[in-house]
């Protein structure tokens, strides 16, 4: 998942202000002499150092200073590989969130008034401070909001959390400042014709582009519109962002748990029941089982007590309860947002800036799948419903017929070790965490010519917790030149108070500064939850764990290989949003690759590798219940796409539709017990991902088309990766997807190969 941190979009592009930029030719030429003719040798420092940030309500408007105290990491960098940056510092303290969130504000409505006076904006006076108090800012309030997913201190989660709703309040302010908008509008009217002067040259088509799009989002914004109409469109959008952030704070802090005998998780495995905390109640040892993705898991795929699976698997969705009425009062607040802006639905208000378009499209391509899966998964379910009917037989328990929703992860991973030895945990063993990770990122280095180095003195690492990772992050497509591209975080296993699933988070995005020239370097964040080693193991990544980091991974490579000028075009978040998983889906195929696979494996104890005998076993097995396993993602995706195209939210009965639906669409039963599973349903609330879970699997056509196009014959071909990292990861946003992957491909996107992947197509 790519997640855009706490939902806003503070300052261009995926997670800062949607500011506009105004440009003209002459612009365009003065930006692109002082960029491209700019050489830098590797020992320029990149000044991003804002932990010493200053703030003045007198003076100069520009008051966050850049600072030069960095140091070379010589002592801890390999090979002469010497980071011209430093990342950020992570000392933070609740006062400094909200003293710096309230410094942001107050400087850049200041800027904001100057700029509204100017009767005739032009580049120098208008557009050139704007840049520059957008660029320097950026990584600053992306940390801000950052922290209340990963801070294990409550207190600087809370500050957070706080400044997010500062600034999300603040962003929608000046989103909706007309005067600013129609300064800009008088410059996109001069350049608005001229698109085919400007594609001409890339750097004159970046600003080009710059201004469209932001002209765009100011009209999205209503300020085309009466000040009646733009009045209420602020005061919706204030209550729609401070809804989603308290919901996502509740997902968040939640400690909700179940407690199990030991006897109740019969089928747990050794090695999992040591991660669990141990409790007496009413004299009984119990088993603390929480709803965090190790814990809660393996108690679904591998508790032989039926009960046991029920309690689980319902705790789980009807968890965050309070979470529910956030929900119907957001779509309520959508569906008013989209009438206001003169939209039929708040579908077709998303969609208009996807690839997808309308809703039409979305829903003709989600039913038509549904349709020519649901044959496919009968046949899977009868295979599982007589698995478990011969379980029941031996185990002595009556089989009354039906196969629930609870049932099917223990079924589908009892179905893989009894009809193909595939034993995930024991698989598990031979994929370590550390050399594992070490492994993936040899094969990234290895088909995007990229170089990993991580931190490893304690002294001079800057995290914000003390299991994560830092790497700085090297290109080499010239081993002699090599050329530093930014800094990447691993935060890989569960804590209190830290963001519960897998998604990488982009905390600045590469951009040049138009003052000087230098580069500022991007910094990408992956959050995972794998589970902690304990007395007796390191941490092992299952299978599915191998491929969720070959997947955010993916994202956090597209944040670092961008290759724009302006920040706003680079990285996953400057595509359309279902696009937006494409290049990591893509990445998933190497971890159903053979060799792969094998060259990733060391067992914990022995070192030896995985068999090649287990890995063909493992390989088969990768559509075994594929139907059902899509549908699933069709359910979500239809759920969500009911709920943004009803006008009458009252009139519809969610925990109904929620659980009906997937009887019908997942072929699962509920057994007349009714869950609320979009309590928790964290991608429904994202502004990107609402009306657009659907998204998993339209990206999925691409990534499929692209993988075995170009790179299954030889998935080790730095020639197609370099090809691809420049072209599909490093242009971003700044052309349509479309063009970007006809021009790697060779021809027109197709979605064969995706089809072929569903088994819908020989």
């Amino acid at each position: 998942m790519r997640w855009d941190v706490a939902n806003v979009g503070l300052l261009t592009g995926r997670v800062v202000l949607s500011y506009a930029i105004t440009a003209t030719t002459a612009i365009a030429s003065t930006i692109k002499t002082s960029i491209s003719n700019h050489t830098f040798p590797l020992s320029k420092f990149y000044k991003v150092s804002l932990d010493k940030l200053n703030c003045s309500r007198k003076g100069s408007l520009i008051v966050y200073k850049q600072y030069s105290t960095i140091t070379k990491n010589k002592s801890t960098m390999q090979n002469d590989f010497i980071a011209p940056s430093i990342p950020p510092s992570w000392n933070w303290t609740p006062e400094r969130i909200i003293f710096d969130a309230n410094c942001v504000i107050d400087n850049t409505t200041k800027l904001y008034d100057q700029l509204e006076s100017i009767e005739d904006p032009t580049f120098e006076n208008f557009v050139k401070p704007f840049m520059i108090q957008e660029n320097k800012v950026t990584p600053l309030i992306n940390q801000l909001c950052f922290l209340q997913h990963v801070s294990s201190n409550k207190s600087i989660r809370d500050a957070s959390n706080e400044a997010t709703e500062l600034l999300q309040k603040f962003e929608i302010e000046i989103s909706l400042r007309y005067k600013i908008f129609k300064q800009f509008d008088k410059i996109w009217q001069q350049i608005k014709d001229d698109k085919e002067q400007y594609i001409r040259d890339r750097g004159q088509y970046e600003l080009y582009r710059f201004v469209e799009k932001c002209h765009k989002d100011y009209i999205r914004s209503g300020l085309n519109l009466p000040e009646e109409i733009r009045d209420k469109v602020k005061d919706i959008k204030i209550q729609i962002g401070s809804k989603s952030l308290e919901f996502s704070k509740n997902l968040g802090e939640q400690q909700e748990f179940l407690l199990f005998t030991k006897e109740e998780l019969d089928g747990v495995s050794d090695s999992v029941l040591e991660q669990f905390e141990k409790v007496e109640k009413d004299g009984i040892l119990k088993y603390k089982v929480t709803f965090k993705y190790p814990d809660i898991f393996p108690v679904l795929k591998t508790a032989k007590n039926p009960k046991t699976r029920e309690i689980a698997f319902n705790g789980d969705q009807n968890k965050v309860p309070e979470n529910e009425k956030l929900f119907i009062e957001t779509l309520k607040l959508r569906n008013q947002l989209a009438s206001l802006l003169g939209y039929s639905s708040y579908a077709n208000y998303n969609l208009d800036i996807k690839m997808a378009k309308n809703q039409e499209t979305v829903l003709e391509f989600l039913t038509d799948l549904k349709d020519r899966l649901k044959p496919l998964a009968k046949k899977e379910i009868e295979i599982l419903k007589a698995l478990k009917e011969r379980e029941c037989e031996e185990i002595g328990i009556p089989f009354d017929g039906h196969y629930y929703v609870w049932d099917h992860r223990y079924y589908d991973n009892k179905y893989l070790k009894d009809n193909y030895n595939v034993d995930l945990e024991k698989i598990a063993e031979f994929y370590p965490v550390d050399s594992t990770i070490k492994g993936m990122l040899k094969i990234y280095e290895t088909v995007f010519k990229l170089k990993f180095i991580e931190e490893i003195s304690e002294s001079k690492k800057r995290v914000w917790h003390e299991d994560v990772k830092q790497l700085a992050v090297w290109k080499v497509d010239d081993p002699n030149r090599p050329e530093f591209i930014g800094w990447i975080y691993f935060d890989l296993h569960p804590r209190d108070g830290k963001y519960g699933h897998a998604a990488n988070f982009g905390i600045s995005s590469a951009f040049y500064n138009f003052e000087d020239g230098v580069k500022f370097y991007p910094i990408t964040a992956l959050v995972c939850n794998f589970s902690k080693s304990t007395a007796t193991k390191p941490a092992l990544l299952k299978h599915n764990e191998v491929t969720t980091f070959f997947h955010e991974l993916g994202h956090g490579i597209h944040d670092l290989v961008g290759r724009n000028k302006i920040g706003r075009f680079n990285g996953p978040s400057a595509t359309p949003w279902d696009f937006v998983e494409a290049p990591s889906q893509m990445l998933e195929f190497y971890t159903w690759d053979k060799n792969c696979l094998y060259d990733l494996s060391k067992h914990y104890e022995t070192g030896e590798k995985i068999s090649k005998d287990l890995l063909d076993s493992l390989i088969t097995t990768k559509h075994v219940n594929g139907a059902l396993f899509a549908l699933r993602q069709l359910h979500f995706g239809l759920f969500d796409m009911k709920v943004h195209t009803t006008s009458d939210i009252e009139s519809l009965d969610l925990l109904k539709l929620w659980n009906e639906s997937r009887e019908e669409i997942c072929l699962v039963e509920n057994g007349g017990v009714y869950s609320k599973g979009y309590d928790s349903f964290g991608h429904i609330m994202s502004d990107s991902y609402s009306a657009g879970y659907y998204g998993y699997m339209w990206a999925e056509v691409f990534a499929a088309d692209m993988y075995h196009t170009k790179f299954s014959p030889n998935p080790l071909d730095s020639s197609v990766g370099i090809k691809y990292r420049d072209i599909v990861l490093g242009n971003g946003g700044l052309y349509e997807i479309d063009a970007n992957l006809k021009e790697f491909l060779g021809r027109e996107p197709s979605k064969d190969a995706f089809l072929k992947e569903l088994g819908l197509q020989n």
